[in-house]
């Protein structure tokens, strides 16, 4: 199985750079920040995770996580997150900073054009866990663009890892993202007693936006945390559907989840 995959990876690899996504045509529009399936992308330079060997600390790490294997591609390990940051945008960061490897989450468009990426860090003991970094300005901070069907009813999560286990999902990597979609439901993370997460709840209510208020019974704080304490994707999928509120039947529903 795992020389089945090595060998579609490579594939795909080669085919990429047989066909770099029009990029001679001088008709189609593309970003001057290219995605990870063009020739001359910066994520040319980084290690996909899914090419990482199995003992390395980053792939135990999404291991850990569960996440699934087709994402394993689309996430990227760079040993120098400000070197190699301060070569797209340069003097984003100071020379004089310490250097330090983080996993790199790539904000891709409908396109799939780098617009920007999010930093997460590979230490426990650093506080500062994520940074994201718009190259273009022009878009919002969303993760999963790329792969979300619009006329379809969208679900925007908080966290990329949490997207990855609900189908036609994006994730907000700022609190300031814009939702570009016309059907979608809001879905914040399992946490009544953080202040933060309930204000959030009740802007989206007076906003005439649907959300999702978890069951009270529900132990974990987040979906990445339900899909690793062992739930199926199915039934994380039918409990966000079956708690989906709005109006007021959203606000009853979040007056009692804040007070568990």
């Amino acid at each position: 199985m795992l020389h089945k995959e090595y060998r579609l990876e490579k594939l795909k690899d080669s085919s990429v750079l047989a066909k770099p996504d029009n990029l001679n045509n001088p008709n189609v529009k593309t970003s001057s920040f290219p995605g990870y399936r063009r020739a001359d992308s910066p994520l040319r330079k980084l290690k996909k995770v899914s090419q990482l060997d199995w003992d390395h600390p980053v792939k135990k790490y999404i291991q850990k996580r569960m996440i699934p294997n087709r994402f394993h591609a689309k996430l990227f390990y760079c040993p120098k997150f400000y070197q190699w940051t301060n070569s797209i945008l340069p003097g984003k960061f100071k020379e004089e900073l310490k250097d330090e490897a983080r996993l790199i989450i790539p904000l891709l468009d409908e396109k799939s054009n780098m617009f920007g990426f999010q930093g997460r860090s590979l230490s426990s003991k650093n506080t500062l866990r994520y940074i994201t970094i718009l190259i273009d300005d022009s878009h919002s901070k969303l993760y999963g663009l790329d792969d979300v069907k619009p006329s379809k009813v969208v679900y925007v999560v908080e966290g990329p890892f949490d997207s990855m286990f609900v189908s036609n999902a994006i994730a907000m990597t700022g609190s300031d993202a814009t939702i570009p979609f016309n059907k979608y439901v809001m879905v914040y993370d399992n946490e009544p007693r953080n202040e933060a997460i309930v204000n959030k709840m009740e802007k989206s209510i007076n906003m005439g936006r649907k959300i999702v208020v978890w069951p009270g019974k529900l132990e974990h704080k987040d979906i990445n945390d339900m899909a690793m304490a062992g739930m199926r994707t199915a039934d994380i999928r039918l409990m966000i559907d079956e708690n989906t509120f709005d109006g007021l039947s959203a606000k009853m529903a979040l007056n009692v989840w804040k007070r568990i």
